[in-house]
């Protein structure tokens, strides 16, 4: 069985001190999430403290701890919808609050080493435009899957919706980012 599986178990056992071995195992998975998803460190930051405070408020209710991982993003999304509901409903690919990536951060985007310096901050900040500019859920199946590597049954596991449905949202998705990417400037 896996550490984090084993941290899971223990916690679920009364074992507190467990807790903090969950959140180092999946603080920077929970926060690069959130971060993708709602394009700002401060709120990204907050929704993982939200987040590990949900999951210890209710982790005893875990019936499966198998399915954890699946669990904790679904915990996570809610909360990111939750702080974009009431920040804004729309974001528009011209937002000023898109402002450059946050490469200090550990988790910006990653292209190829090739390009030159100036420019991948310009690309990275038009991707990251481009997935703003996405549906909630268009955008939730191309972090997950993109970005945290996730299977796409996993994605539809925690996007709780079929595994046709979770393609579906990948595939528009993505012809949607490559629109975006179009509009503001780069051609495939």
């Amino acid at each position: 069985m896996a550490e984090i599986d084993e941290a899971v178990l223990r916690f679920l056992d009364g074992e507190e001190e467990a807790f903090g071995r969950i959140v180092r195992s999946w603080e920077k998975k929970v926060f690069n999430l959130a971060w993708r998803m709602l394009g700002n460190r401060e709120d990204a930051q907050d929704v993982v403290q939200e987040t590990f405070l949900s999951v210890f408020r209710s982790v005893r209710g875990l019936r499966d701890p198998a399915r954890f991982p699946t669990w904790l993003y679904r915990i996570t999304l809610n909360h990111c919808h939750s702080r974009r509901r009431a920040r804004s409903p729309e974001i528009s690919l011209s937002d000023p609050a898109l402002g450059p990536a946050e490469s200090e951060t550990g988790f910006a985007f990653e292209l190829p080493a090739a390009l030159p310096a100036g420019e991948t901050v310009e690309i990275l900040d038009m991707v990251r435009k481009a997935l703003a500019g996405l549906s909630e859920d268009h955008r939730t199946a191309i972090v997950l899957k993109e970005y945290l590597g996730l299977s796409l049954e996993e994605v539809s596991n925690v996007m709780d919706c079929p595994l046709s449905t979770a393609k579906s949202r990948l595939y528009h998705g993505l012809r949607e980012v490559q629109r975006n990417l179009k509009h503001l400037g780069i051609r495939s």
